[in-house]
């Protein structure tokens, strides 16, 4: 049983440690790479805005410089993939590949919802550099009207490596945590289970009668106050069992010197307590347990007792026990339940 314990407390808390690693395993990675996307994709977002005063001059013939040299330069600066987009898809200029070496983006998802004035971000393989790419697009207008578009890449693989990173630091950290918690959860387990295992034995020993068992009250919060409690209430029971067992001595011997002799029976008409009057009247030393009219052989006496049981009140009775004549009376108890016989010889 006290192995039981503790290992049922030990084991509790086991669950709910590996319930928590396994929800941080699980919804942790999913949930970092949402917030990475989103904040990469805010970023690109934010350098879109940057490039667009310097990209639109180009394409409105107000700027007649080398649009491929500055986009090639922003790129490798940027580490981000940029491409400029007329408004018939075709490519001005990319930070990756040779413009002129490259197919018509018009119909791209990404670059038809520029051209028609919208920003987009989307993750799609590239049909280029053959490999998974985070574009975000956004129109570049000039007077108005859309000019062309402005699109910017990120390598997913870069992402992914990262995102595999943060999860293997992710796994460790889980891993360290959770050794942890299992130490602590073992020496807690231990603490909680000692002192409930010494309240469960008390309380054994006190439903057994020993009312000298108490419970150490060193240890400190709940369980201290919990076991001056409990040392005051076995203390309490000791006290009243006490006057109980006196209260009990005496009225046994105030019984053994009635010269009457006197017992108590139940509802079912069965000897509870008795004097030693009545032991001798009945021929028996341990009539206790009995039938009365198994412990005394007369008619008259067993009918005075039926007579109260059934009404619950007094009846008395001139009966015959063996040789002798008894003036009897049988009396109610205040609860109802049980009933005083007396028996008095007559001259």
């Amino acid at each position: 049983m006290k192995r039981t314990l503790f290992l049922r407390i030990f084991l509790g808390y086991v669950a709910v440690i590996a319930l928590l690693a396994a929800a941080v395993t699980i919804f942790a990675p999913p949930l970092m790479r949402t917030h990475h996307i989103e904040e990469r994709s805010a970023s690109l977002d934010h350098m879109a805005l940057l490039l667009e005063g310097q990209v639109i001059p180009y394409l409105t013939g107000s700027e007649t410089g080398d649009l491929a040299g500055l986009i090639t330069a922003l790129g490798s600066e940027t580490g981000t993939r940029i491409t400029v987009i007329d408004q018939a898809g075709n490519v001005l200029a990319d930070s990756e590949k040779e413009a002129r070496d490259m197919e018509n983006h018009f119909f791209r998802p990404e670059i038809q919802a520029s051209l028609r004035g919208e920003k987009q971000m989307s993750i799609r393989p590239s049909s280029t550099l053959k490999t998974n790419m985070m574009y975000m697009s956004v129109p570049l207008i000039s007077g108005g009207r859309v000019a062309g578009a402005l699109r910017l890449s990120y390598f997913m693989k870069d992402f992914d490596a990262l995102m595999a990173a943060l999860r293997a630091d992710l796994l460790k950290v889980v891993g360290v945590v959770t050794l942890v918690a299992l130490v602590l959860a073992f020496f807690l387990a231990r603490s909680e289970a000692a002192p409930l295992r010494e309240v469960i034995d008390a309380s054994t020993r006190v439903a057994a009668g020993d009312f000298d068992v108490s419970v150490s009250t060193r240890r400190k919060g709940e369980f201290k106050g919990f076991a001056r409690s409990f040392n005051a209430m076995s203390g309490r029971l000791k006290a009243m069992f006490g006057e109980i067992r006196l209260q009990n001595e005496e009225i046994l011997g105030i019984l053994a010197s009635v010269q009457e002799g006197l017992c108590v029976i139940d509802q079912d008409a069965r000897i509870v307590v008795c004097n030693a009057s009545f032991r001798r009247i009945a021929g028996r030393e341990t009539p206790e347990g009995l039938h009365f009219w198994e412990a005394v052989r007369s008619s008259a006496a067993a009918e005075a007792v039926r007579k109260a049981r059934e009404t619950g009140a007094a009846a008395a009775v001139e009966a015959s026990i063996g040789e002798h004549t008894f003036s009897m009376t049988v009396t109610p108890l205040a609860q109802g339940d049980r009933f005083v016989v007396s028996l008095q010889e007559t001259a």
